[in-house]
Formats: structure tokens, sequence, C-alpha cells
């Protein structure tokens, strides 16, 4: 997983473009197809610029049933007009609960990021943007 500023924005740019090429060579250069990749690629543009903020995205949610399971998608990108660009295929991270009266994203956090990157699991650059969301229906 990237995690510096630059790299996070590299990796954005290849994972977006690269994903793009598999949808146009599974459908074809329809009309459609057409005009999306010139939005895709105004958009890529942007990035490339420096437009858009490095993040990674930590989404939390805990199981439905007793909620003593909880799970965190893991994703580094680029934020750009409120839309999460990943730089690459979801990182996910589950672990069990000990104590029922924490949400979802306040126990990941105890287990994965401490400011001491030596003792962290998730390591970032300082100029990176950290977000975490909990999923409301947990």
């Amino acid at each position: 997983m990237p995690h510096t500023a630059a790299s996070i924005r590299e990796k954005s740019i290849t994972f977006q473009a690269q994903g793009w090429w598999e949808v146009m060579e599974a459908e074809g250069w329809t009309e459609e197809i057409r005009r999306e990749t010139a939005e895709l690629n105004a958009v890529l543009a942007r990035i490339e610029a420096g437009e858009g903020e490095p993040e990674v995205w930590v989404h939390c949610s805990s199981d439905t049933g007793t909620g003593w399971t909880k799970k965190a998608v893991i994703t580094a990108g680029v934020r750009l007009d409120d839309v999460h660009y990943p730089a690459h295929d979801p990182v996910v991270y589950e672990s069990r609960s000990r104590d029922g009266r924490l949400k979802a994203h306040e126990w990941i956090r105890r287990q994965i990021w401490h400011k001491d990157p030596a003792k962290s699991r998730l390591v970032i650059d300082a100029d990176v943007t950290l977000r975490w969301e909990t999923d409301p229906r947990c």
C-alpha cells in the first residue's frame, strides 16, 4: 500500500487507468465509453497536476449479529470533488472486539494505529490525511 503523498498520487492514476482499460476491453468503444473516458482523463490530469488530497481511508464496520467482530477496509487514494479515487485494491483487517462498548472505528484504531510508526500496524507519512469512517448501519 502506498504511504507517501507522491506515491499515492502516482498509484491512483495508474490504478484508475488500468481498471478503465479492462472495462474498455470488455465492453468495447461505445459512445458512452468514449464520453466516460474523456471525463476520467480530465480527472486523472487534475490529480497529476496536484489537485485533490492524498488520503488513507479506513472504513470500519461490525457484524450485524453480535457486533463483536470488527472489520476495516483500508484504501489509499486521492480525494477529489468529494470522490475517493483508490490507488490499490482494498486491504481488509478483521479483529474480534473484547469491549462491546466501543464503536467499530474506535476498536480498529486501537488495533492498527499509533502515532509512533514503530508501534503502528498502519504506517503513513504525516502529510497524508487519515480518514476514519464507521458504517452507520452498525
